[in-house]
């Protein structure tokens, strides 16, 4: 079976990765994170495949831990995101209670296992209940998982818009870091979800579809999500290692004007500020520094990431990322009418400048100045 061969290949990914993410000479509490989520997926992934072999060759007890995984992965993955977009270390006690469920979970089913080990079997890859197992004990195993699965994708989703909605106000630059690919799995996977769901409600329950048709499909899939999420993972966590890990976490309600009350800073503090912010950015451009963040920044000017953001914010009307761009903007537009840049083409100069890309530098310039760099220069 085509599906069967994938599913057993997406575990080899799984362990293929784990290899390649350890031999990172710089590895990031992100990395120990999806190496654990790589090791349950590919052990979840091994499961399935026994699960559809003709004989399963997993003894009873494993077969049942390795149909409550989801328990463990879904709040690990959630785990691997926060930590990716905030950059946040988290010590196991803390993050301790995201396994309370899988430890209850099996808790309540390896009780009635111990009692009666027929009273709960695993047929491709679902739990089959006795009459002995009570109808809530039946319920409580599908509906926990249903709940946990996607609750934890929702968690996840709604980290990844706040971090997104964080990267005006800290960065000066979006690229490679806005996790735009993170953020469509989880919506993909939301998806799959809430379709598997329905087919397991009216499809399967109603024999329109099969057990180990269906099972099939999702261990597919998620072979799928192992291969995108490992790899774009091992590209993806070294980017956060360049600034410091209380840059995103102080700074994602700068915008809360109760937090600007309680910053410290009065006008004639804000207004100094910002004369020395103004005279730096003349004097020592670094907005030429395609890495600039609002971390980096404070620490040059010698005052908080706080204090910074809400004196661009209130005396500028504009976040971080308007503020340097439109010194990157203004540099452009003096090189592009300098004769000494003439032998330059434009998107030299717009990496001279501090741009880091061609479609943000175009982008951003065109919004700025209502033309194409190109129709700019032949003005």
């Amino acid at each position: 079976m085509l599906l069967k061969s994938l599913i057993f290949a997406g575990a080899i990914q799984g362990l293929f990765l784990i290899f390649l993410i350890r031999a990172k000479k710089k590895k990031t509490y992100p990395d120990f994170l999806l190496i654990v989520w790589l090791a349950i997926v590919s052990f979840q992934l091994l499961f399935y495949y026994d699960s559809l072999s003709p004989i399963v060759r997993a003894p009873h007890f494993l077969q049942l831990l390795g149909y409550s995984l989801p328990l463990l992965s879904s709040p690990i993955l959630f785990l691997y995101i926060y930590s990716l977009a905030f950059n946040i270390e988290t010590r196991f006690g803390k993050y301790a209670i995201h396994i309370l469920p899988y430890l209850v979970y099996n808790i309540v089913i390896f009780y009635f296992f111990i009692n009666n080990h027929n009273s709960i079997t695993v047929s491709y890859g679902f739990l089959h209940f006795s009459e002995d197992v009570p109808n809530v004990i039946q319920y409580f195993s599908a509906t926990l998982l249903a709940i946990i699965c996607g609750s934890y994708s929702i968690f996840s989703l709604f980290v990844l818009i706040k971090y997104q909605k964080s990267l005006p106000d800290n960065f000066s630059y979006t690229e490679k870091i806005n996790l735009n690919w993170l953020k469509w799995i989880v919506i993909s996977l939301l998806v799959v979800f809430v379709v598997v769901y329905i087919v397991i409600r009216y499809g399967v329950n109603y024999g329109m579809l099969n057990y180990q048709n269906l099972f099939a499909v999702v261990g597919g899939i998620l072979s799928i999500y192992l291969l995108l999420i490992g790899y774009f993972g091992l590209r993806q966590t070294t980017i956060f290692t360049s600034y410091p890990s209380s840059s995103i976490s102080k700074s994602t309600h700068l915008l809360n004007k109760e937090s600007y009350k309680n910053s410290g800073l009065d006008n004639d503090a804000a207004k100094q500020i910002l004369n020395n912010l103004l005279k730096y950015m003349e004097k020592e451009k670094p907005f030429l520094d395609e890495n600039l963040s609002l971390s980096k920044l404070s620490q040059l000017l010698d005052i908080t990431p706080n204090q910074l953001s809400q004196v661009i914010n209130q005396n500028t009307n504009s976040n971080f990322f308007n503020f340097i761009n439109n010194y990157r903007v203004e540099q452009v537009k003096s090189k592009l009418k300098n004769p000494s840049y003439a032998r330059y083409t434009i998107l030299a100069i717009a990496f001279e400048c501090g741009f880091r890309s061609k479609a943000s530098f175009n982008k951003i310039f065109k919004q700025q100045v209502g033309k194409t760099p190109s129709q700019y220069q032949k003005d």
